[in-house]
């Protein structure tokens, strides 16, 4: 019998391939495979991450820091240095965490370090497509003047 919300629930197989420093299981949304405006990122962090560039969106992001300990979360087990706006603001993160990031406010840097378990990172945007040619420009501090890449395998996930 066909359910009449079947439309809604994304079953995996979800995205396997990581980015570097990243474990298990990634789940990237990031070309409107959810049809709801909205992209989404889901990585397990257990080695050195970097984001090495600052850049700015013309959407809202929320950057989530989440411990792995199911009955600690705000235990994050790592070290993570983000910079903030025009200034290069440094924030230094230990705690679960939520980065709120209104749109053209500038971010990164990002740099994770003193990892000593794995964490979640979630990055959740409100826009239907993320990254180059979606509201996102790169202004880059280091790396030759290169924006970062990130690379996702794009699938849309079974709709059943």
């Amino acid at each position: 019998m066909e359910k009449k919300y079947w439309r809604n629930v994304f079953r995996g197989p979800f995205y396997i391939a990581g980015e570097p420093g990243t474990t298990g299981t990634s789940i990237a949304s990031h070309h409107y495979e959810y049809g709801n405006g909205t992209t989404l990122g889901y990585n397990c962090i257990n080695d050195n991450y970097e984001v090495p560039v600052s850049h700015s969106h013309d959407f809202h992001e929320l950057l989530c820091f989440v411990g792995g300990n199911p009955e600690n979360i705000n235990d994050l087990g790592a070290e993570i240095r983000i910079h903030l706006g025009d200034e290069q603001e440094e924030h230094i993160i230990t705690s679960a965490t939520v980065v709120s990031i209104p749109p053209e406010l500038k971010h990164g840097p990002l740099k994770v370090t003193a990892i000593t378990r794995p964490f979640v990172f979630l990055e959740v945007s409100t826009t239907r497509e993320y990254g180059q040619g979606a509201g996102m420009s790169d202004r880059s501090i280091g790396q030759e003047g290169n924006p970062a890449q990130t690379v996702h395998t794009r699938r849309r996930p079974s709709r059943r």
